[in-house]
């Protein structure tokens, strides 16, 4: 009888230390599944362009271009959440940018620029929302967006350039 007690005791130690060896395993494998592999794009840096001193005089009034600007150069080195939630901001500033156009500005090639950049940030915007987003597409976009971002900008120098230079042509002929 005594020897019963014993072997039922040491088959309920047994019997502990394998469910305690099981549940030391499960949790082992429970924080295994739970790392999740988070993916950063925009790893290329992306510098905004710079801004002519008298285009700077002309953006100072145009308080959406601010935020343009910032959100825009908050596009690198972030995971999916944050692109698809700020890809989605600045695809909004870029409809309240193409309305809030200052007068200076107005021209077709400003609007045309606008245009392709809004179509940018729509096409990013668009492969950020999938399911499934391919990570090749999504860089390809974001590169593609910085690049009408740059030309953007281009044009704005050049559209106030164009602009200086024909009023000096105007008062000279004075």
């Amino acid at each position: 009888m005594k020897g019963s007690v014993i072997f039922v005791f040491l088959i309920g130690l047994l019997t502990l230390h394998m469910l305690n060896a099981c549940k030391e395993q499960n949790k082992e494998s429970d924080s295994i599944e739970l790392v999740e592999v988070v993916q950063f794009y925009c790893q290329t840096p992306f510098k905004f362009p710079l801004l002519t001193p008298e285009a700077q005089e002309i953006i100072t009034d145009w308080p959406v271009f601010k935020d343009f600007r910032r959100i825009s150069q908050n596009l690198v080195n972030i995971p999916l959440e944050d692109l698809k939630f700020r890809s989605n901001n600045l695809r909004l500033q870029t409809d309240s940018l193409s309305v809030t156009v200052p007068q200076t500005l107005e021209s077709p090639i400003i609007n045309a620029r606008l245009l392709v950049v809004k179509t940018r940030i729509s096409l990013l915007n668009q492969e950020a929302k999938k399911s499934t987003p391919d990570s090749t597409v999504i860089e390809k976009r974001l590169l593609e967006l910085h690049q009408s971002i740059d030309e953007f900008i281009l044009h704005i120098n050049e559209k106030i350039e164009k602009d200086r230079l024909d009023q000096k042509g105007v008062q000279t002929v004075r």
